[in-house]
């Protein structure tokens, strides 16, 4: 497309744009200092400038003719476009109506030759005041808010436990964790007192030896303080008949609650680390078979490795004494015919043994305090009467006197008569039996080879806590 330029060409002619591509000469001659464009030969479309508009120094652009119409540009001080009558003219009839789109373009023509140059835009401060105004804003509401005084603020503190709950049964209900916690930072749940470091002794430690492993001013500290380590009052083990024994825990002397040994063999009445004490019983023909008390003996480390055997009279270094009379309660009735011979042993660590010496048997009775470690016929000496029954002391000791550690005289003479087979065939159940059997078997060791040995420690099994076996034998014979 031809573009119109106003400016000085020398002189030189523009000419029109023919359809063939040639060129039409302006309508004025070269040497006025003024170009002239013509128009557009016919068969080719001519677009002149753009429009009119005022150029640089009053030119006019004029306008385009077209279908071969003539068309002359006066440059200068004249006006541009002038067209011969009837030429035909662009106009605007609206987007999507006309045939032309108008385009406008620029062309470098030299340094100070043109109308248009390119400039630097200038840009404007007014974003710095905006921005400088909002940080000032900022500022100031940054430094109201330092210095306005910080509003009260309340902490709540999640405890891990809530030591009030369940704390009536905390002991049942509390968890290990809670009740170290709850101990540790409330002193709740405490599962026991730790012991105050300022106390000479602490009272805990070594509790169940109390008796052997503490020291006398421990114990009197401890007992008088706390009632911790107090010596046991000295309490009295009853042995009479055939033989029934009141053991140091039972409450009170009623016979019926009584345990019993009716088989034959030796006994252990009292075993601890230090004291022996033991009893032979064996079976008479008052009693249907059925064992009774015929011989005692006391020894031990604390007799000096001496033994006392009722029936005769030993004195060693004058540790104990050992006195001959008829005085003193029998512990149920002289029998017929006998006369009241009554043996008094007086011996270490306040224990007293008395004889009650019979024509065919003995009863007995053994008075101290209690042991470490002790066991026997006579019980453990616990407070606990219900685990001394016949079956229990024979499960912790064994059913008999092992042979190694006897200290009685000669060998006990084991019977089981027919009175006692016969009882034990149709008053002790035939599970019972077999239990018994087995279980005796094992508490006698070594002794489980001798003749009717096992039978007599079964027949304690069935009957040991039946005070009137005796009688049920007499039914038998």
């Amino acid at each position: 497309m031809p573009v119109i330029h106003h400016g000085e060409v020398g002189g030189a002619a523009a000419g029109g744009m023919v359809a063939g591509g040639g060129m039409v000469a302006g309508a004025h001659g070269a040497g006025h200092g003024h170009a002239a464009v013509g128009g557009a030969a016919a068969g080719g479309a001519l677009v002149a400038g753009g429009g009119a508009g005022v150029v640089g120094g009053g030119a006019t652009a004029g306008g385009v003719a077209a279908g071969g119409s003539a068309g002359a540009l006066a440059c200068g001080t004249g006006v541009c476009g002038a067209g011969a009558a009837g030429a035909s003219t662009l106009a605007y009839v609206g987007t999507g109506h006309g045939d032309y789109i108008q385009e406008t373009t620029y062309r470098y023509v030299g340094q100070g030759c043109g109308e248009f140059e390119v400039v630097e835009s200038k840009s404007s401060g007014l974003w710095m005041y905006i921005g400088g105004g909002v940080g000032a804003l900022l500022l100031i509401v940054i430094v109201i808010g330092l210095l306005l005084p910080a509003s009260p603020t309340s902490t709540t503190t999640t405890m891990p436990y809530d030591c009030d709950a369940d704390f009536d049964n905390w002991q049942n209900r509390w968890s290990i964790s809670k009740k170290s916690w709850c101990c540790a930072n409330q002193a709740k749940g405490c599962m026991t007192p730790a012991p105050t470091p300022s106390l000479p002794y602490d009272c805990e430690a070594g509790l169940a030896n109390a008796v052997a492993g503490w020291s006398a001013a421990k114990k009197h500290y401890c007992c008088t303080k706390f009632q911790k380590g107090c010596a046991m009052p000295a309490k009295t083990c009853t042995l009479w008949g055939d033989p029934h024994i009141i053991s140091f825990d039972q409450v009170g002397t009623d016979k019926n609650q009584a345990l019993s040994f009716y088989g034959d063999g030796d006994f252990w009445l009292v075993k601890t680390s230090t004291i022996s004490i033991q009893a032979r019983f064996e079976g008479t023909k008052y009693t249907e078979g059925l064992a009774a008390t015929n011989q005692v003996v006391v020894g031990g480390a604390f007799l000096g490795g001496h033994k006392i055997e009722v029936g005769t009279r030993d004195s060693a270094d004058g540790s104990f004494t050992v006195t001959y009379d008829d005085q003193g309660e029998v512990p149920d009735v002289v029998p017929e015919g006998n006369e009241k011979r009554i043996v008094h042993m007086t011996l270490p660590l306040g224990i007293t043994v008395t004889v009650f010496q019979w024509n065919n048997y003995v009863d007995v009775q053994v008075t101290m305090s209690a042991q470490p470690g002790q066991d026997g016929a006579c019980g453990n000496f616990n407070g606990d009467h219900s685990d001394d029954t016949t079956a229990t002391i024979m499960k912790r000791i064994g059913a008999r006197v092992r042979p190694s550690e006897s200290l009685l005289s000669g060998k006990a003479k084991i019977d089981f008569t027919p009175q006692m087979q016969k009882m034990m065939a149709a008053e002790c159940k035939e599970t019972t039996r077999a239990t018994a059997q087995s279980t005796c078997a094992t508490e006698l060791g070594e002794l489980a080879t001798v003749k009717n040995m096992v039978f007599s420690c079964m027949f304690d099994t069935c009957f040991g806590m039946n005070v009137r076996a005796r009688s049920h034998a007499k039914t038998y014979a």
